[in-house]
């Protein structure tokens, strides 16, 4: 994948006098204030050049020191570029590096090369008259790590280019090592702050790739990311310096996982399966914020349990206006979890979170209120929930554990309705598994080559992934039922609020319908 990236990848030509960003991302991302930044971008969108100009910006901003060398006012930095290797580095960013600050770079200086560790020494004069002395080491990790590599050397700034090639724990050893250079001794004002900088670039990786989760799902507050817009979009970055069939080439000669990637510059699914919900956008589905509990609606949990498992899962949610579904918390304990203990666990949370809840209503997997031995007293977990929860459990579709039924039921939600603001939404806060499930981890297996298809016919039992799936899926089907969510699958009844029948269960229900475990025998 990454060497097919390498042959569409342009040489970007740019004079630092004539420096224009390549849009207004890669101009934040320069400018961005905070210790850790990374671009996320398609080919072509500039990146490298980004990261490049980012650390002479660094350069321009740097403690104004007593220059060993004669003791007259300069601004001192010093930079490492990583790379897995030297020789990759020195084929792609060294070279990149190059076209705009060559071995002869007028006031500069050039160690290093022919497979050895490269040093850049650029020596200019910043607006306020400041001399600038802007040092920048090009280096490949081999078989070191970065701490072992940096170690008992001071640094302003690491640029972690292809920031998805290096090991997971990359940022966070990169960050431990700036903020080090120049020395306080040589310092005018030795009480200056010494800023330090982490910088990354990279294309879009896969789901399963940990920039993933360090730097969209769990980013720490003093990181920042910045993702360019898709290649194809009106708002493209870099599109002056391309030609105007260059993203249609790529588009015309590659699959579809590339061009989302490459192209699109969306992070893409595992190659080991295809994800469930295709057609799910964190741009769309997922909220900037916590979506808040609000007492006056009614709450709505969504479980997957039966006797034969050991991976209960729970969907919290709410409708709201005009009949949007928002996912607002999950509940997994892990493996080896009875009913029992989960009932205990939903009660707590219940208590802790939802006191005030007015209304509640509990949908569970048909299979729940089978594989008891009623001969021996045994209660099945459907009793079980109700019984520790005091709430009355109900069996969603009118009891049908239909696969499809269920996933279009989730699917009709994604799409959303006619009106705006109807399609799903997914709190980023409480439902961090959930999210990951629906972003790729919920996926159909990829079948041996020599299989007839592609991939499975059903989703891959993963926990906690498929449980969490499964739960909404229940969840799902009892706010909208069986006759709402086949309707909204063949996408009639696209309005809501459309009299007498609604997308969201044939005709209006009374609160409380449904099969209710108390009522049993009654």
């Amino acid at each position: 994948m990454r060497k097919k990236a390498l042959e569409y990848e342009i040489s970007e030509d740019f004079d630092l006098t004539r420096y224009v960003p390549p849009g207004p991302v890669a101009q934040a991302f320069i400018l961005e204030p905070l210790k850790t930044a990374v671009i996320m971008g398609p080919l072509g969108g500039g990146k490298t050049t980004t990261c490049a100009f980012k650390r002479i910006y660094a350069a321009t901003i740097a403690p104004i020191c007593s220059h060993p060398s004669d003791r007259k006012p300069t601004r001192m930095c010093r930079w490492i570029v990583l790379r897995d290797t030297f020789r990759s580095a020195e084929k792609t960013v060294l070279e990149s590096w190059k076209q705009w600050f060559p071995k002869g770079y007028p006031g500069s200086t050039w160690t290093g090369g022919n497979d050895r560790p490269v040093t850049h020494t650029l020596r200019f004069v910043g607006k306020d008259g400041i001399r600038i002395e802007a040092i920048t080491e090009f280096a490949g990790l081999n078989e070191n790590d970065i701490e072992t590599l940096m170690k008992g050397r001071e640094y302003s700034g690491v640029w972690l280019n292809e920031l998805d090639t290096h090991a997971e724990g990359a940022l966070d050893d990169a960050e431990q090592r700036v903020g080090r250079y120049p020395m306080k001794t040589i310092m005018l004002d030795a009480d200056a702050p010494r800023r330090g900088f982490v910088v990354g670039d990279m294309n879009a990786p896969t789901l399963d790739n940990w920039t993933y989760p360090v730097l969209v799902t769990n980013r720490a507050p003093g990181r920042a990311f910045h993702e360019q817009p898709s290649g194809r979009s009106s708002e493209a970055e870099n599109r002056f310096n391309l030609e105007a069939d260059y993203y249609n080439r790529i588009i015309e000669n590659q699959d579809e996982h590339f061009v989302r990637r490459m192209v699109d510059n969306e992070f893409g699914y595992s190659r080991a399966g295809k994800p469930v919900y295709e057609s799910f956008d964190r741009k769309i589905h997922v909220a900037r914020s916590e979506i808040g509990f609000r007492p006056e609606l009614e709450l709505v949990v969504g479980i997957d349990i039966s006797m034969n498992t050991l991976n209960p899962a729970a969907v919290f949610k709410q409708v709201h206006s005009p009949g949007r579904i928002c996912n607002i918390d999950e509940l997994y304990l892990g493996h080896g979890v009875g009913a029992a203990r989960f009932g205990e666990a939903l009660k707590a949370r219940f208590s802790e979170r939802y006191g005030e809840a007015t209304s509640i209503r509990m949908f569970v997997d048909p299979a729940a209120e089978h594989g008891a031995d009623k001969e021996g007293g045994q209660l099945t977990a459907m009793e079980v929930i109700a019984m520790i929860t005091g709430l009355p459990v109900l069996i969603p579709a009118g009891g049908s554990n239909e696969l499809g039924l269920r996933l279009d039921a989730v699917k009709a939600e994604l799409r959303g309705y006619l009106e705006p603001n109807t399609t799903l939404l997914v709190c980023p806060v409480r439902c961090s598994l959930l999210l990951a499930a629906m972003e790729g981890k919920y996926r159909y297996k990829r079948r041996p080559a020599t299989a007839s298809t592609e991939y499975e016919e059903a989703p891959e039992k993963t926990h906690p992934y498929s449980d969490l799936c499964d739960a909404d899926q229940y969840g799902t089907l009892g706010i909208r039922g069986r006759t709402g969510s086949l309707r909204a699958a063949a996408g009639l009844d696209r309005t809501p609020g459309k009299s007498g029948s609604t997308p969201w269960g044939g005709r209006q229900r009374q609160s409380g319908g449904g099969f209710d475990v108390h009522k049993v025998g009654c």
